[in-house]
């Protein structure tokens, strides 16, 4: 028997919170931020096809936040973090991919362990809601 669609976004973003917990290892925190940024995009896109069968084709988590909440997730534990903290999680692969992005550079340990953290968080509260 076959996982379902949500399911199945639900298992890649597993894998990349796992991935994300491995390149943190090697001190690669700009790919960390990336991965953790995918992680809750595709814990979110699993929430929506569980309740709605659909998903916007966006990448910006605030976006997606809200088309959460607009189908009953209370989404108040996580999306004043993502407010807050969501410059870590934008895109990192290009150089000029976050304009007016953080004003040190590129994300550090600290942004790292946050945005991992985040993404976990995120992970378990959605992992939490789907059947």
């Amino acid at each position: 028997m076959s996982t379902s669609l949500p399911q199945q976004w639900l298992d890649r973003a597993r894998e990349d919170l796992q991935v994300a917990r491995l390149v943190l290892r090697e001190r690669h925190f700009a790919h960390t931020c990336f991965l953790a940024q995918q992680c809750i995009e595709k814990s979110l896109k699993a929430y929506l096809l569980a309740k709605a069968n659909t998903y916007p084709r966006v990448h910006k988590l605030v976006d997606l936040l809200a088309e959460c909440e607009a189908l009953g997730l209370d989404v108040r534990c996580i999306s004043c973090r993502l407010h807050r903290r969501g410059s870590i999680l934008h895109p990192t692969r290009y150089p000029d991919g976050v304009p007016g992005g953080l004003a040190s550079g590129l994300p550090g340990e600290a942004e790292a362990y946050e945005a991992l953290n985040m993404a976990d968080g995120v992970f378990q509260f959605v992992a939490t809601k789907l059947p």
